[in-house]
């Protein structure tokens, strides 16, 4: 059998998952985030977690060496120990400005550029020849099902991603505007560009007219939760991809491909090496608010 043969089968063909989320500044979420992981059904031994930190001045590493430290010399039972935890540290020199939010629209395409880099820089150390498959998960999403490795596997996609959302007590809304699909709207904007322009999506400065799966939720009256739709681009907050994707050439784009950088380029990259993209629209994650 082959194992780097990803499938629908999942744990029953003891396909290994590698976890890979990149930090920077994250220490307040570590002992959520492992509290969640630790959760998840799938057997443990078949899953690795990958960290890349950088530019964090808040104890992010040593935190998270402490939760690993506690992981490998804790009383578990063997299903319940994951498979390997590497940590590993890259600083990019890259901070905002103290008036600056990471999320305002001027710092968006050289955040995104440096994002693309840890992600890559991440992907090449901690991607080994028994990873099945890849989940990209952010370090500030914090309510998933525990099942969500299998529920996404047994997709068999060769790039899925849940619909990322926020909530309180009262609210809710959409919360990662990365997963979306073209239109004719859009293609016919694009031909205006020049070759070097990146496009950010959800900000008033910038209307590309995608539509984005943040609002394909319970579209025509379609609640099932496997319901699955094309995407032409995918975010980070939460993504599984098939390990072969990655090994065949798809990566972060650190410069403009087809008019996106980082997890949009990664999408567009792995679609012009003949692979399908697909999102979950009433398949829902929560990120923190």
């Amino acid at each position: 059998m082959d194992v780097l043969n990803a499938t629908s089968r999942g744990q029953e063909a003891n396909e290994h998952v590698l976890i890979l989320t990149p930090f920077k500044d994250a220490a307040r979420h570590i002992e959520k985030y492992f509290d969640n992981v630790n959760r998840l059904t799938y057997p443990h031994h078949l899953i690795s977690l990958g960290f890349l930190v950088s530019d964090s001045s808040d104890g992010t590493i040593e935190k998270l060496h402490e939760h690993a430290k506690w992981f490998a010399n804790n009383r578990q039972e063997d299903w319940q120990k994951f498979h390997r935890i590497s940590i590993f540290r890259k600083d990019f020199k890259f901070e905002l400005g103290n008036d600056e939010s990471r999320h305002a629209f001027g710092v968006q395409v050289e955040r995104r550029k440096i994002m693309a880099k840890s992600r890559n820089t991440l992907l090449s150390s901690a991607l080994t020849e028994e990873i099945a498959w890849v989940l990209w998960l952010d370090g500030d999403v914090v309510e998933y099902p525990a099942t969500i490795l299998e529920e996404l596997i047994a997709q068999d996609k060769d790039v899925i991603a849940p619909n990322c959302w926020w909530h309180s007590y009262n609210e809710e809304g959409g919360y990662d505007k990365n997963n979306w699909q073209e239109t004719p709207e859009s293609r016919e904007f694009q031909k205006t560009l020049q070759p070097d322009d990146v496009l950010v999506e959800g900000y008033p400065e910038l209307v590309t007219h995608r539509k984005l799966m943040i609002d394909m939720r319970h579209e025509n009256g379609r609640t099932e939760l496997y319901d699955t739709v094309p995407l032409d681009a995918v975010g980070g907050t939460c993504t599984l991809v098939k390990a072969a994707v990655h090994r065949d050439g798809a990566i972060f784009p650190t410069f403009p491909y087809q008019h996106q950088v980082e997890t949009e380029g990664f999408a567009k990259m792995a679609k012009a090496l003949g692979y399908s993209v697909w999102g979950l629209p009433n398949y829902l994650v929560f990120h923190i608010i």
